[in-house]
């Protein structure tokens, strides 16, 4: 049976490629999941920029991803299931958050997943891979920003999140070791080929009939 699934993310959920431009839908890793997961049908909502934060007065509104979280998933019309991938954003200027910080929004996100659909099925946290090494200097040659928060691997925090809210978790770091596209920050095509087939992969082990 076919299941609609919310994938709630940033410029990588969206397709994002260095220059401006946008990968072909067919590349995206939230299109790769259905290689593994053939009956998944999903609904994207990503936005270049998105964060897990709340509240902010650094950023414009509609990149508060904790606090817009609800309308998005209202608009999904009671989806099967969600995936969510945040976090790269948290940790780069202007917000700078700590690894602790998004973890804890992670786990307000899981929570207003829970209240709004209580009858979902499907809930996995997906940590990005860290920011490759030359964004973190490029970034701190730039701003000033602390490169050990830039390289900050947000999985123990988001796994614990995770744990403490009953969602799934897939680590993005175990299957690339840091964004691999050019700027790295982003994905590149094999990124979200193998990202994709994970997350696929973990939601096919979670639809099949126990």
């Amino acid at each position: 049976m076919n299941k609609r699934i919310l994938f709630y993310g940033d410029s990588n959920t969206w397709g994002y490629r260095p220059g401006g431009e946008r990968l072909p839908a067919n590349r995206r890793y939230t299109t790769m999941v259905t290689r593994q997961a053939p009956d998944i049908i999903p609904v994207v909502d990503g936005l270049n920029g998105r964060s897990t934060a709340f509240e902010s007065s650094l950023v414009p509104p509609e990149l508060l991803g904790g606090a817009t979280f609800a309308a998005s998933l209202r608009k999904a019309d009671n989806p099967d299931g969600l995936v969510v991938m945040l976090g790269t954003n948290d940790v780069m200027p202007p917000l700078s958050l700590d690894a602790e910080t998004v973890g804890d929004n992670m786990r307000r996100i899981i929570r207003t997943a829970r209240e709004i659909c209580p009858c979902m099925g499907i809930v996995v946290i997906v940590s990005p891979p860290p920011l490759a090494p030359c964004a973190v200097r490029a970034i701190r040659d730039d701003t000033g920003c602390d490169a050990e928060l830039l390289g900050t691997d947000l999985a123990p925090f988001l796994r614990k999140a995770a744990d403490a809210e009953g969602a799934s978790f897939l680590s993005g770091e175990s299957i690339i070791p840091y964004m691999d596209a050019q700027d790295g920050f982003h994905l590149n095509d094999i990124g979200h080929l193998r990202i994709g087939l994970g997350i696929g992969s973990l939601l096919r082990s979670l639809t099949l009939p126990h």
